[in-house]
């Protein structure tokens, strides 16, 4: 039913594989576990995945493991059906404003030119 999406910079690399890459094992099996999970259900559980306050346009995506909060940032789009991860991020607290502008700055990106985005690799 979803289609996952990856940010790419300007450059036309892909920003979130090498986020996931550089994680532990056991934090890429869960993202990856739920975004699968996520693809084949209409309607996410607001514990997997929830807006961020103060950035509407943002969503994140919940995952513990090892005790750390792992955090994919993305938005809902370009089209229908359509989640697009912009920005990796492990949360300690509270995920810093400059983190939340270097998302919202890459989600503006990739809806202003759709080159900017790759279907989602997983594991």
């Amino acid at each position: 039913m979803w289609t996952f999406y990856d940010f790419k910079d300007g450059r036309g690399v892909n920003t979130i594989r090498p986020w996931l890459d550089s994680l532990p094992q056991k934090a890429r099996a869960k993202i990856n576990a739920r975004l699968l999970f996520m693809r084949a259900i209409d309607l996410w559980p607001e514990q997997y995945v929830s807006a961020l306050k103060g950035w509407p346009e943002l969503m994140e995506f919940r995952v513990v493991a090892d005790g750390n909060q792992f955090r994919p940032l993305g938005f809902y789009g370009p089209g229908r059906h359509e989640f697009t991860l912009v920005l990796g991020a492990i949360e300690k607290g509270k995920l810093p404003r400059r983190v939340l502008e270097v998302a919202d700055g890459n989600r503006k990106a990739a809806l202003a030119d759709p080159s900017r985005i790759c279907e989602h690799e997983y594991d």
